[in-house]
């Protein structure tokens, strides 16, 4: 219904439009001229369409955004674990509120899933309709914010092609924080432009005191629902310092503070003190490293952040472009696509200044301060669309608005009718895209609905789930099962498993410090000992250095033994500094002690470990799986060979098989 009334407005406008063009041509129309009715361009006709007909866009958005989320409906959590994580976070604040605290990331929305959790438990799908109601809500939201402040024939089409994403829709039945944020971001420009509008005259502190807290409290709530939501208090200060509101963006920094500090120093220490749980988020100081899962290869330097930065922006900007449906999905990324974006972003930033179009100012701040932080923040290697979903309607906004005001300009007037052909190309492209997802979802649905909770999901988390489930039905319930992805096991047996998520690691230097070595320093390269000398070897290994390619061994070993090594025609290193001297020349370098590794799990009570095939690509099987357990169980026997004994396995070891072993603790 939407498309004809588009194509029958825009096929009638524009031929008014070329028979005016054709009139103007012909000579002794004079008469003709004058008697004939002056007609409106192209693009303020289609406002004015919009505008008297917005209630019934704005519930077509909305219906929608609805139908195509329940459509797609997902029941099974992702394999992320990050949805997962929440959720289990969640039922923890349910269960003993005041005796943790979620520091992983912003807290807010694993407290608010408490709520629903205390009421309902587990229920994957009450908290995934939760989510989706957030998602047609955030809808809701954004136009409410933007209704009579961003035109209408750049709003309707961004929210309708929100409703029409397919990515967005995915993830509005998953339990991430997207779906959660998108409502808070709509009240939080709403508070913005409701406080920019009061304070025209002035920052009347006694008037608009009320206005001054809202935003301040969004503005908190943002930052306490996303790690990168710290800008957010930069982007309001920022704006109102550009238009010369001092006061204002001073009290509205002001108004940010005090609600940090009610939270961080009274509501935090008088609830959760006890746990000395630091800062806000515990992600904070981990943003920076090379690489978040081996933290033993540093931190990036200045040129290094430059580069994340840049190839964070090739690739988010390419996929925008994918989820808007304008860039195939197997083709490259390309900075071509970030530097179209630059580019609208501009020439709508230029408009926006010179036609003082201050609300669309704010959008294009807060988008670019986002990514550009998102850009800086982010390892390239996660690449997960999700992370700048959040932005889609914003940057349509902005891209749009850059266009249409190019459009209004004198010499591109006849060319108006690219627009809603574009806008309407763009629509069917995404109604195709999801409708075709629809269609390969939908069995699948039905049969996660009559029962069959892993249908559609690959064997390799089939059978990960199920020896999951076998190690709840079979083990001692005091004793505590390692895995990958503990969260995703918690929530399908309700049994808290401990997670191996990265192999701890530190900088080479610190392996080789001199005080890790009571007796006699002895390294050695790993492919040049032989079979029996590494056995005899075992007990004494201190750490196992990678650089590059190649493993370096460093062991402390005892006199006696020392004396009938070292004459061995091995070429051993006898000083620290002979190894630190080679792995000086190597662009990166880590080690692991095996003793801290086992340390760590007994430490956490841990007597089993599930090994399993996940699978590194998830749409098919390949001979890449997701290493992390091994690499950690591999690492401790390099010191302890039979420590870990297998004692179950799930699947042939030719289908994607997961594997549980019991730990013999030395």
């Amino acid at each position: 219904m939407l498309f004809m009334n588009l194509y029958y407005f825009c096929k009638k406008n524009i031929r008014i439009i070329m028979s005016k063009h054709t009139n103007a041509q012909q000579k002794n129309n004079k008469t003709s001229k004058s008697s004939a009715p002056q007609t409106t361009a192209l693009l303020d006709k289609m406002e004015n369409h919009f505008a008297k007909r917005k209630l019934f866009y704005l519930l077509l958005c909305l219906f929608t955004a609805l139908i195509f989320a329940l459509l797609l409906f997902n029941i099974n959590v992702s394999d992320g674990s990050d949805d997962s994580a929440y959720i289990e976070a969640g039922y923890k604040y349910a269960t003993d509120f005041f005796n943790y605290y979620y520091s992983s990331s912003a807290p807010l929305y694993c407290m608010f899933l408490a709520i629903p959790i205390a009421i309902f438990g587990i229920n994957l799908v009450i908290l995934k309709l939760l989510s989706v109601l957030f998602f047609v809500l955030g809808i809701y939201c954004l136009y409410i914010a933007m209704k009579d402040r961003v035109q209408y024939i750049i709003l309707f089409p961004a929210l309708l092609l929100t409703a029409l994403n397919s990515l967005f829709l995915y993830y509005a039945s998953q339990t991430f924080t997207e779906a959660f944020v998108l409502p808070l971001s709509g009240l939080f420009f709403l508070s913005l432009f409701k406080l920019d509008d009061a304070t025209q005259t002035g920052a009347d502190i006694k008037k608009n005191w009320k206005k001054f807290l809202l935003l301040g409290l969004m503005t908190f709530v943002l930052y306490l629902s996303r790690n990168v939501a710290t800008i957010t208090v930069v982007v309001v200060f920022v704006y109102f310092m550009v238009y010369k509101k001092y006061l204002t963006a001073i009290y509205s920094a002001c108004s940010f503070v005090f609600f940090w500090v009610l939270y961080q120093k009274v509501i935090v220490s008088i609830f959760w003190g006890h746990l000395n749980i630091g800062s806000l988020t515990g992600q904070s100081g981990n943003l920076f490293l090379k690489n978040t899962y081996n933290p033993g290869e540093g931190y990036e330097d200045f040129w290094g952040i430059v580069t994340r930065f840049f190839e964070n922006a090739k690739i988010y900007s390419s996929q925008f472009f994918e989820l808007v449906g304008i860039k195939s999905m197997t083709s490259p990324h390309s900075y071509l696509f970030f530097i179209l974006i630059l580019i609208f972003a501009g020439l709508s930033l230029s408009y926006a200044i010179a036609k003082k179009q201050k609300y669309t100012v704010a959008i294009i701040l807060y988008v670019t301060a986002f990514l550009c932080v998102t850009f800086v923040s982010l390892n390239v290697f996660w690449k997960q669309a999700r992370l700048v979903m959040i932005y889609i309607p914003m940057i349509i906004v902005i891209i749009s608005y850059g266009i249409v005001m190019l459009l209004k300009t004198k010499p591109a007037k006849l060319f108006q009718w690219l627009y809603p052909v574009g806008i309407i190309l763009l629509l069917l492209v995404n109604v195709s895209n999801t409708a075709g997802k629809v269609r390969e979802h939908f069995p699948k649905l039905q049969k996660n609905i009559a029962g069959n909770k892993y249908y559609g999901m690959t064997p390799d988390w089939v059978n990960y789930f199920l020896m999951s489930e076998w190690a709840v039905k079979n083990l001692d319930k005091n004793k505590t099962v390692a895995c990958r992805k503990a969260s995703m096991s918690f929530i399908y047996t309700g049994k808290t498993f401990s997670s191996i998520n990265a192999v701890p690691s530190v900088h080479s230097d610190s392996a080789l410090l001199s005080s890790h070595y009571k007796q006699h320093f002895l390294g050695v390269l790993y492919k040049n000992v032989p079979v029996e000398v590494v056995r005899t070897l075992y007990p004494y290994i201190t750490a196992i250095i990678i650089g590059d390619s190649n493993y370096y061994y460093t062991y402390d070993i005892p006199e006696s033994l020392y004396a009938q090594i070292i004459h061995l025609d091995i070429p051993f290193y006898t000083k620290p500094e002979d190894i630190s001297t080679i792995l000086e020349t190597t662009k990166e370098s880590y080690a692991m002690f095996p003793d801290e590794l086992l340390k760590s799990l007994k430490d956490r009570n841990v007597s089993y470990i599930i090994d399993a095939s996940l699978r590194s690509n998830p749409t098919r099987k390949t001979n890449s799986v997701i290493n992390t357990v091994s690499r950690y169980m591999n690492f401790i026997r390099q010191k302890y060979p039979n420590i870990f004994q297998k004692i179950h396995q799930i699947g042939i070891d030719n289908n994607e098989p997961a594997i549980i072993y019991e730990i013999h603790y030395p």
